[in-house]
């Protein structure tokens, strides 16, 4: 959906990472962070599957948008890092599974963790640090404003039902945008990337 959606408005993605139920991709192009500053967060799906005997079945997605700050980002000392080359998994073929190009990088500090398991491991390890660099610069910025956050984060708490960010019901064929209050029952065309219509 978000590849999709980042296609029809001409930007450019790059899938960094696929692992056991979750991955990570770069956007870039102008006006990205405006196509997906609302996207982070709690995504609810409900449906029935098929094999479910005709219950209700919720799952839970989370979202997280973070921008990757370059010129503000620190520089990790070599000592403070652990890193860790493997096997690839997920989509990219017998290349990818032969060669230890996957890279896991841990601020030892902080334990904060990065899997990139691209083709090249130059790349990997040179994307990890970029991506960990710019987690780690967001933590010691949450320490120095903790009291702000903490007044953020009871504003906009309860802003939304649960926390909820978006609710996607396949049962009534609805969207429920909770931050906007946008809906739609065009439930297909979101799921093929069209997000026009729950934006602001």
């Amino acid at each position: 959906m978000y590849l999709t959606y980042a296609a029809s408005r001409g930007l450019k993605t790059e899938l960094l990472s696929t692992d056991y139920g979750w991955f990570a991709f770069e956007v870039k192009g102008p006006g990205v962070w405006q196509s997906f500053k609302n996207e982070g967060g709690k995504h609810v799906v409900q449906r029935c599957p098929k094999n479910g005997g005709g219950r209700r079945h919720t799952s839970t997605v989370s979202v997280a948008v973070m921008p990757i700050l370059k010129s503000q980002a620190p520089r990790l000392k070599d000592s403070d890092l652990d890193i860790k080359t493997q096997g690839g998994s997920g989509p990219g073929g017998q290349h990818q599974n032969k060669t230890d190009s996957a890279v896991r990088m841990t601020h030892k500090p902080t334990g904060l963790q990065v899997f990139i398991n691209g083709r090249s491991q130059h790349q990997n390890k040179q994307k990890a640090m970029e991506i960990l660099a710019s987690r780690v610069a967001s933590l010691e910025e949450e320490k120095r404003h903790s009291q702000h956050n903490e007044r953020r984060q009871e504003q906009i708490g309860g802003g939304s039902r649960s926390g909820k960010a978006r609710t996607y019901n396949f049962l009534q064929s609805r969207v429920t945008d909770h931050r906007t209050g946008r809906k739609t029952r065009n439930i297909k065309e979101v799921m093929k990337g069209n997000l026009d219509c729950l934006s602001e």
